[in-house]
Protein backbone atom coordinates (compact mmCIF):
# COMPACT_ATOMS: atom_id res chain seq x y z
CA UNK A 1 0.00 0.00 0.00
CA UNK A 2 3.24 2.26 0.43
CA UNK A 3 3.92 2.27 -3.68
CA UNK A 4 1.43 4.75 -4.87
CA UNK A 5 2.70 6.89 -1.53
CA UNK A 6 5.91 7.14 -3.36
CA UNK A 7 5.06 7.02 -7.31
CA UNK A 8 2.35 9.37 -7.46
CA UNK A 9 4.28 12.42 -6.30
CA UNK A 10 7.43 11.06 -8.60
CA UNK A 11 4.64 10.52 -11.61
CA UNK A 12 3.36 14.40 -11.01
CA UNK A 13 6.72 15.66 -11.06
CA UNK A 14 8.07 13.50 -14.15
CA UNK A 15 4.70 15.40 -15.82
CA UNK A 16 5.10 18.70 -14.72
CA UNK A 17 9.26 19.02 -15.60
CA UNK A 18 9.89 16.94 -18.28
CA UNK A 19 6.53 15.74 -20.29
CA UNK A 20 4.06 19.48 -19.75
CA UNK A 21 7.21 21.30 -21.72
CA UNK A 22 6.75 18.84 -24.44
CA UNK A 23 3.39 18.71 -24.79
CA UNK A 24 3.46 22.82 -25.03
CA UNK A 25 5.90 22.82 -27.75
CA UNK A 26 4.09 20.25 -30.03
CA UNK A 27 2.31 22.32 -32.95
CA UNK A 28 -0.39 20.30 -32.96
CA UNK A 29 -1.45 20.82 -29.07
CA UNK A 30 0.09 24.49 -29.44
CA UNK A 31 -3.70 26.14 -29.67
CA UNK A 32 -5.11 23.97 -27.17
CA UNK A 33 -2.37 24.96 -24.69
CA UNK A 34 -3.29 28.43 -25.82
CA UNK A 35 -6.84 28.48 -25.12
CA UNK A 36 -6.60 26.30 -22.25
CA UNK A 37 -3.89 27.18 -19.60
CA UNK A 38 -5.61 27.17 -16.32
CA UNK A 39 -7.07 23.66 -15.11
CA UNK A 40 -10.81 25.10 -15.74
CA UNK A 41 -9.76 25.93 -19.56
CA UNK A 42 -8.38 22.92 -20.18
CA UNK A 43 -11.70 20.95 -18.58
CA UNK A 44 -13.95 23.42 -20.56
CA UNK A 45 -11.66 22.79 -23.77
CA UNK A 46 -11.81 19.31 -23.39
CA UNK A 47 -15.90 19.21 -22.92
CA UNK A 48 -15.45 20.95 -26.78
CA UNK A 49 -16.67 23.96 -25.22
CA UNK A 50 -20.36 22.84 -24.75
CA UNK A 51 -22.76 23.10 -21.77
CA UNK A 52 -24.28 20.04 -23.20
CA UNK A 53 -21.20 18.04 -22.54
CA UNK A 54 -20.91 19.26 -19.81
CA UNK A 55 -24.62 18.83 -18.30
CA UNK A 56 -24.34 14.79 -19.75
CA UNK A 57 -21.39 14.55 -17.61
CA UNK A 58 -23.07 15.98 -14.55
CA UNK A 59 -25.85 13.74 -14.76
CA UNK A 60 -23.30 11.03 -15.40
CA UNK A 61 -22.52 11.91 -11.98
CA UNK A 62 -25.15 12.09 -10.13
CA UNK A 63 -26.30 8.46 -11.62
CA UNK A 64 -22.70 7.10 -10.57
CA UNK A 65 -23.66 8.93 -6.74
CA UNK A 66 -26.85 7.40 -6.87
CA UNK A 67 -25.38 3.96 -7.60
CA UNK A 68 -22.93 4.02 -4.53
CA UNK A 69 -25.37 6.03 -2.34
CA UNK A 70 -26.21 2.53 -0.42
CA UNK A 71 -21.87 2.21 0.69
CA UNK A 72 -21.48 5.69 1.19
CA UNK A 73 -24.75 6.05 3.54
CA UNK A 74 -23.78 2.80 5.04
CA UNK A 75 -20.05 4.42 6.19
CA UNK A 76 -22.22 7.21 7.91
CA UNK A 77 -24.00 4.67 9.84
CA UNK A 78 -27.31 4.36 7.48
CA UNK A 79 -27.43 1.15 5.40
CA UNK A 80 -30.91 1.34 4.21
CA UNK A 81 -30.59 4.85 3.04
CA UNK A 82 -31.54 4.23 -0.37
CA UNK A 83 -34.61 2.11 0.42
CA UNK A 84 -36.00 5.40 2.27
CA UNK A 85 -35.41 7.62 -0.71
CA UNK A 86 -36.97 5.24 -2.90
CA UNK A 87 -39.99 4.55 -0.06
CA UNK A 88 -40.08 9.08 -0.38
CA UNK A 89 -40.19 8.55 -4.37
CA UNK A 90 -43.01 5.77 -3.68
CA UNK A 91 -45.16 8.06 -1.81
CA UNK A 92 -44.58 11.26 -3.58
CA UNK A 93 -44.23 10.42 -7.05
CA UNK A 94 -44.50 13.80 -8.41
CA UNK A 95 -41.08 14.30 -6.75
CA UNK A 96 -39.42 12.47 -9.44
CA UNK A 97 -41.37 13.82 -12.11
CA UNK A 98 -40.77 17.38 -11.20
CA UNK A 99 -36.71 16.36 -11.32
CA UNK A 100 -37.26 14.65 -14.51
CA UNK A 101 -39.02 17.81 -16.24
CA UNK A 102 -35.78 19.75 -14.22
CA UNK A 103 -33.64 17.32 -15.99
CA UNK A 104 -35.74 17.83 -19.46
CA UNK A 105 -35.59 21.63 -19.78
CA UNK A 106 -32.26 22.10 -18.75
CA UNK A 107 -31.34 19.62 -21.84
CA UNK A 108 -33.52 21.58 -24.11
CA UNK A 109 -31.72 24.79 -23.11
CA UNK A 110 -28.29 23.53 -23.20
CA UNK A 111 -28.76 21.91 -26.53
CA UNK A 112 -30.45 25.42 -27.55
CA UNK A 113 -27.75 27.27 -27.09
CA UNK A 114 -25.19 25.07 -28.76
CA UNK A 115 -27.52 25.35 -31.61
CA UNK A 116 -27.72 29.42 -31.32
CA UNK A 117 -23.92 29.12 -31.34
CA UNK A 118 -23.65 27.67 -34.73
Amino acid sequence: MLWPVLTVPGALCAYFIFLRPVLHALPALKSFYEEADTFWGKVWALMGRSVTVLWGLFLTGAGTAFSWLDPIAAIFGDPDFKAQVMEVLKDHPQYLAYLMMGVSAITIAARLRSIGKA
